[in-house]
């Protein structure tokens, strides 16, 4: 009964309206709530009430698929081990460079493409909202990802964008779409995770800090993404060894997911993952626990002359 108090009211909600038949489900289904409530703790009733909220709200995607992102450390952070089909994920940057085209433009776009890109594997397309004109079609090639499943839009306005993203997100002939977003209203972005719960494939936004904070959306998932030491430190030395790009993230929400969590990832110019997990700190830990004992295994003698 509780089950056909979710279905109704999941129906309610896409309709707009409630009969009468769906809110005889939805009281029963109360009352089973708060029977089951009975002997509960208050830990186990909001585990309990938020798995049903969750139930609600992902009642319109395709059940329990998810796509892996390629990448072992990023899937080993995330529920089920991948992105739910009909979902959306946040790229956050902060902190990074100064400089927007630099790395928010370039680089962060170039992390969102690489995780869209296993969406099309299945001859799906792939769309991505330029509002700002920085595509640049060579790179994206160079990253495997073949252009004729490529649609590439330029809205000249933020309505029109929104607009965009909505039609690309209900297509289900497309398996990813990836934009920047700067402003989001509430009704905007539950408009959005709507869509691509209808559409099926996955919505994959670019923001800046001040705005995820001002204007949350509806997401899944969310990483923060700072761009690695080697091009913000080494850009202004023209050092950047730019055939890579690396990405340390931290995963900020994910329900089920391993919150917290920390990675260090890379893209080569093949569009290749490059993995160098630091999850928890477990990997930096390691290597410095292995560091130091090679140094404790050379002579005295020897540790004497690399001190100089």
């Amino acid at each position: 009964m509780a089950n056909e108090a979710t279905e109704s009211m999941a129906a309610g909600r896409a309709t707009g309206h409630v009969t009468g038949r769906q809110a005889g489900h939805i009281a029963v289904g109360a009352l089973d709530g708060f029977v089951a409530g009975v002997g509960e703790t208050r830990q186990d009733q909001v585990s309990r009430l938020s798995r049903e909220i969750r139930a609600l709200e992902t009642a319109g995607r395709p059940g329990g698929v998810r796509v892996s992102s390629g990448s072992v450390g990023m899937d080993r952070c995330l529920p089920g081990g991948g992105y739910a089909k009909g979902s959306m994920l946040e790229l956050v940057h902060g902190g990074m460079s100064h400089r927007r085209g630099l790395f928010c433009g370039m680089g962060l776009m170039g992390l969102g493409v690489r995780i869209a890109k296993e969406w099309i594997s299945d001859g799906s397309y792939m769309v991505i909202l330029d509002r700002d004109r920085q595509f640049y079609a060579p790179g994206v090639a160079a990253m495997g990802v073949p252009l004729e499943r490529l649609i590439v839009l330029q809205p000249s306005s933020e309505s029109d964008a929104i607009w965009g993203m909505d039609q690309a997100l209900r297509n289900s002939a497309v398996g990813a779409v990836v934009a920047w977003v700067h402003r989001l209203e509430d009704r905007v972005a539950r408009r959005l995770q709507l869509a691509t719960e209808h559409g099926g494939g996955v919505g994959v936004l670019l923001r800046d800090f001040h705005s995820s904070r001002t204007s949350p959306s509806w997401s899944d998932v969310q990483w923060r993404v700072r761009g690695s030491g080697n091009v913000a430190d080494h850009a202004s030395r023209g050092t950047v060894d730019w055939q890579k790009r690396w990405y340390d993230m931290e995963l900020t929400r994910a329900i089920g997911g391993r919150v917290g969590s920390r990675l260090r990832l890379g893209i080569d110019a093949s569009g290749d993952w490059i993995e160098e997990s630091r999850e928890s700190g477990a990997s930096h830990e390691q290597k410095s626990s292995l560091h130091l004992a090679a140094q404790l295994a050379q002579p005295a003698r020897s540790r004497r002359e690399m001190a100089g």
